[in-house]
């Protein structure tokens, strides 16, 4: 990089000698030295990672400030295709997100105006959960959606609309920081750019979250199926016990939590023996006649072909229980889950650069509970709102980011609490106990099988009833009695000692972030596709976004506990 350049690529403000009157003055030398009375510099801003997170942020951001702020986005997922920033497929060795998500509506009802009307269109989301204190009855009900419709629609209106600059790279750290005010760091659990600064952050630990001196993982199967029945009604078979959760939108996700000894079974082979492939790279594994192959590495995942499994038949069921059949499946996917507490989640890297960890990459959580994208749009909502109303075109303070780290702070000890309670799971007599251990303990049960089916099916009845008249309309009695019927002993040992979802112990009051944007862009038309150059990619235009106002006083700060 040019020493004289700033980061983004423009000259570096220069102080001028006085002119001596030989030869012609450079004009553009004195503009760029001299600022314009009245117009203070945009606030710059990069963002490591263009997932949801990193798309959010930079759209929401842009929606606060329009012009007053410009913003590179940087991720090493996305490829130039026709003068536009794509995603890259398969081919190129990007296995897609299919999952499907649960935004609550507190924070879905707080994204931009324009975002929420692209992404929330008829057929591409859900409302199969109940309300609850971060989904309350003025803002409406948690909606499902498919993450990688989230990173489309984010992608296209980042270019279309927003004006956001997009860089198909990984970020690298520059050799000067002069010319940035913002590194936004969301580049996933797995973050380089956290790793690259971890010093500035200091070190991560694993040590709160483990059992014995050993940090406490778990390995969980990711099988996505069509759909057969209504969304909601598979809400309380997931609900009556922890052993599958079916996260659904005409079809979804089954997720399975699986021992040590079944995690063993998690493998792809070749022609010439194994392969690293779905337990290592998390790849997909999708069916191809009478087994499940991988599109990138064509190898198969043996309990598929494995007639001695002890793990394909517990998928099997598992399919059962939410009303499909094998034939349904259309992926098989693993990963593994685990936490760890970071000291603090804003930086100074200079003078006049700051650095925050957002989404993942601050906070990777546990699934169960479903708040890891949740917990990363709330992080990158509150920053938004901080940047927002602290922003005068000079440099920033440590002291104006207090509102924002605070918040961090609160969300790391509210969302971590709530998982590793789902992972150690109090007994009978308030004791913690490994879900894993309970699984195996399921698995090796003595108990009659009528017995197992009774008792499960009376706690379903009992979590219908809980549920009834906080959500749409539910299945009969029989059907859920014939979904019960239809397992294995083995499946109902586990569903019967894994417990139901304890609501209670994880529930309560949740961090809310109070941006109060009053939505101005609600009268703009929708982002329409430009032409791109036949002989260059399109570059952002510069556009007059609409700015969401934030009142006289800014945003308030965000509030602790809603």
């Amino acid at each position: 990089m040019n020493q004289n350049a700033s980061h983004f690529g423009e000259p570096a403000t220069t102080f001028l000698k006085p002119h001596s009157g030989q030869g012609p003055v450079d004009l553009g030398r004195v503009v760029q030295a001299v600022a314009r009375p009245g117009a203070p510099r945009p606030l710059r801003v990069d963002v490591a990672g263009g997932g949801p997170v990193g798309l959010i942020f930079a759209c929401t951001l842009r929606s606060m400030l329009g012009d007053k702020v410009k913003i590179r986005v940087f991720d090493r997922r996305w490829m130039r295709r026709d003068g536009r920033i794509a995603w890259q497929g398969t081919a190129e060795g990007n296995n897609r997100r299919e999952q499907v998500v649960t935004l609550q509506s507190n924070v879905w009802g707080q994204l931009p105006m324009l975002v929420r009307r692209r992404l929330f269109t008829p057929g591409n989301y859900s409302e199969m959960w109940p309300l609850g204190p971060d989904s309350p009855t003025h803002r409406g009900r948690p909606r499902n959606i498919k993450v990688r419709w989230i990173e489309d629609c984010l992608l296209e209106m980042a270019q279309d609309f927003y004006g956001i600059e997009l860089v198909p790279e990984p970020y690298a750290q520059p050799k000067s920081w002069d010319g940035l005010d913002v590194l936004a760091i969301c580049d996933g659990a797995r973050s380089k750019t956290r790793e690259d600064l971890k010093e500035a952050f200091g070190p991560s630990s694993r040590d709160l979250y483990s059992v014995g001196g050993t940090p406490l993982d778990e390995t969980v199967l990711g099988i996505r199926i069509k759909g057969k029945v209504p969304d909601e009604h598979t809400v309380p078979l997931t609900v009556c016990q922890n052993r599958f959760l079916f996260n659904s939108l005409g079809g979804g996700f089954i997720n399975m939590r699986l021992t040590a000894e079944e995690a063993s079974e998690v493998l792809a082979y070749g022609e010439n023996g194994p392969v690293p492939c779905i337990g290592k790279f998390g790849c997909t594994m999708r069916p191809d006649g009478d087994k499940f192959v991988c599109d990138r590495h064509r190898s198969v995942f043996k309990p598929s072909v494995d007639k001695l499994s002890f793990l394909w038949p517990r998928i099997a069921d598992g399919v059962k229980f939410f009303g499909a059949t094998m034939g349904d499946i259309v992926g098989i996917t693993s990963f593994k889950l685990g936490m760890q507490q970071n000291p603090k989640f804003t930086a100074q890297l200079a003078p006049s650069t700051y650095a925050f960890l957002l989404g993942d990459a601050a906070n990777s959580l546990h699934f169960w509970p479903g708040r890891g994208l949740n917990t990363g749009v709330k992080s990158v909502q509150s920053l938004a709102a901080n940047l927002a109303s602290r922003w005068a075109g000079r440099a920033f303070r440590a002291a104006d980011f207090a509102p924002h780290e605070g918040l961090m702070q609160q969300l790391q000890y509210r969302e971590k609490s709530r998982a590793w309670t789902t992972m150690l799971i109090p007994d009978e007599n308030g004791l913690p106990r490994g879900i894993e251990d309970r699984i195996r303990a399921g698995l090796t049960s003595k108990e009659d099988r009528q017995a197992l089916a009774d008792t499960l099916y009376k706690r379903l009845l009992a979590v219908k009833s809980r549920l009834e008249g906080r959500m749409g309309a539910l299945a009969d009695d029989a059907w859920y009695r014939s979904r019960i019927n239809s397992l294995d002993v083995k499946t109902l040992g586990v569903m019967v000692e894994s417990g139901a979802w304890i609501t209670r112990e994880i529930g309560g009051d949740e961090v809310a972030v109070n941006i109060e944007v009053a939505p101005a862009d609600t009268n703009a038309s929708e982002p329409t596709r430009r032409a791109p150059s036949p002989q260059r990619p399109a570059r952002p235009a510069s556009r007059n976004i609409p700015v969401a106002r934030t009142g006289p006083a800014g945003p308030r700060r965000p509030a602790g506990v809603s």
